[in-house]
C-alpha cells in the first residue's frame, strides 16, 4: 500500500499540494478509502479519507502502524563526485536508514556541490521522499548545507573515517572503540581519496580510521557500504 506524507494532527491528517494531487488525481482515491500516512518524523498511521479535492485531502486517523527504527542515528558525511552520484547516495542512503546527509568540500573535491545549492533543496527532498515511500519508512532524513571537511571535523561527535590505506581496523572495531554510541558520523572521501593532511586532521580530532573491505570502492559504493555496515 502506498503511503503519503501528511500533516498529522491529533485525530486528523491533511495532504496538501503534490501529495494531495497524487492521492486525488493520480491514485484516484475517493472519500472512504483507507490509506497510509506518515509525517517524516516517525509517525505512521492508517487513515480514512473524508474529503478530497485536487490539492487538498483531509481524513481521520485510525490506528498507528508499527514502526521499525534504525539501530542508531547515522550522519553520512561524504564528498560528492557528481550530481548523479549525490542523488544515488541520497536515494540508497535513505532506503538504508541514514538520518542525516552532510555533503563535504575536501582538498580533492571535483564537483562543485555549493553551486546553486539553495535551488536544489526541493529536488533533493523529493528524492529522499520517494525513497521513503519505496521502502515504507516514516523517517524522512535531512540534508545539511555543504561545509568544508576541516570545519566538519571540529564538531565533537563520535566519528569514523573510511580510509583506503587502513588495512586492519574495521567498522565493527571502530564502533567498539567508540563504545557503540546511539549516534555516529562516518566520513567518506572523494574519488581521489583523502589528502594526508585531512587524515592527520581527522586523527587530531579523535576520528578513527577504518576500512570498508579488501577492495577500494567507488565513492558512491563506499557510502552505501558504510551505511549498510552500520545500520
Amino acid at each position: 500500500m502506498p503511503q503519503y506524507l501528511a500533516d498529522i494532527k491529533q485525530t486528523e491528517f491533511f495532504l496538501n499540494d503534490a501529495e494531495a494531487h497524487h492521492a486525488a488525481v493520480v491514485a484516484r482515491h475517493k472519500e472512504g478509502d483507507i490509506i497510509r500516512v506518515f509525517d517524516g518524523t516517525g509517525k505512521q498511521y492508517m487513515g480514512r479519507i473524508e474529503k478530497v479535492q485536487k490539492k487538498f485531502v483531509r481524513g481521520c486517523l485510525l490506528n498507528p502502524c508499527e514502526v521499525r527504527r534504525p539501530p542508531l542515528d547515522l550522519t553520512l558525511c561524504f564528498v560528492p563526485n557528481s550530481r548523479a552520484g549525490l542523488e544515488e547516495i541520497l536515494d540508497k542512503g535513505t532506503q538504508l536508514g541514514v538520518s542525516v546527509f552532510l555533503p563535504l568540500v575536501s582538498a580533492r573535491s571535483e564537483y562543485d556541490i555549493c553551486k546553486k545549492w539553495d535551488g536544489k533543496a526541493d529536488r533533493y527532498r523529493q528524492i529522499m521522499l520517494s525513497a521513503c515511500k519505496q521502502c515504507d519508512t516514516p523517517l524522512l532524513p535531512s540534508i545539511l548545507p555543504p561545509v568544508p571537511f576541516r570545519e566538519a571535523v571540529l564538531q565533537n561527535v563520535p566519528s569514523l573515517l573510511a580510509y583506503e590505506a587502513e588495512r586492519t581496523h574495521t567498522v565493527a572495531w571502530g564502533m567498539e572503540q567508540l563504545a557503540h554510541p546511539k549516534a555516529v558520523r562516518i566520513y567518506i572521501g572523494p574519488a581521489g581519496g583523502w589528502s594526508p593532511e585531512e587524515v592527520t586532521l581527522a586523527q587530531r580530532h579523535n576520528i578513527l580510521s577504518v576500512t570498508l573491505g579488501v577492495n577500494i570502492l567507488r565513492a558512491e559504493t563506499a557510502c552505501i557500504a558504510a551505511a549498510a555496515k552500520l545500520l
